[in-house]
């Protein structure tokens, strides 16, 4: 098995994966996908909405901002976020306020809600580690694959909670555990 063809571009990782098969390639494609921890937002308490918007979709919305997710984490990890804010603006996701600073949202300016004149919204958020597995919200990359003969020419794109080399690194230290998990088994 070998790797080549490696392109780095923006958010996007390509690269070629040869003298392996289709099953292999599929559970690194799945791996990524759907069982790589990062954080999202998982319960928000509504001090004040009085935005035009219900909770519920508010809590959607913030459940989907793509949160930095260093490379060591505890799957114990909680971390608190905190949005105050008051109209007339547009709220961001920069305006949250997180219990750590480096994990922030990936991306400042994702718009959260709209908010008029004499509307308000204080909230407070709960973010944990979890997987694709169980939500959307916790991919830590988009990857797909097209055969050209025996060779898979793979894309990994960033959806922001790591970087796609992160992303196919910590899919192979996963795949290698369920290996040693199932040798153990096996014996």
């Amino acid at each position: 098995m070998k790797i080549s063809n490696v392109k780095k571009e923006d958010d996007v990782l390509e690269f070629t994966l040869e003298e392996s098969t289709s099953a292999f390639a599929n559970a690194i494609r799945r791996i990524i996908m759907s069982e790589i921890p990062v954080l999202a937002i998982r319960d928000v308490t509504f001090i004040d909405n009085g935005s035009a918007l219900y909770d519920e979709v508010l809590s959607h919305r913030l459940g989907l901002i793509p949160l930095k997710t260093p490379a060591r984490m505890r799957a114990d990890t909680e971390v608190k976020y905190t949005l105050v804010k008051k109209g007339p603006c547009t709220v961001y996701s920069g305006d949250m306020k997180s219990s750590d600073s480096k994990l922030a949202p990936s991306d400042e300016k994702i718009p959260i809600v709209k908010l008029l004149e004499g509307q308000n919204i204080k909230l407070e958020a709960t973010a944990s580690l979890g997987t694709g597995k169980d939500h959307a919200k916790w991919q830590a990359a988009i990857a797909s694959y097209s055969i050209d003969k025996d060779k898979f020419n793979f894309r990994v794109e960033k959806t922001g909670a790591m970087d796609p080399e992160r992303a196919v690194v910590s899919a192979a230290k996963v795949l290698g555990g369920k290996a040693k998990e199932l040798e153990k088994l096996a014996k």
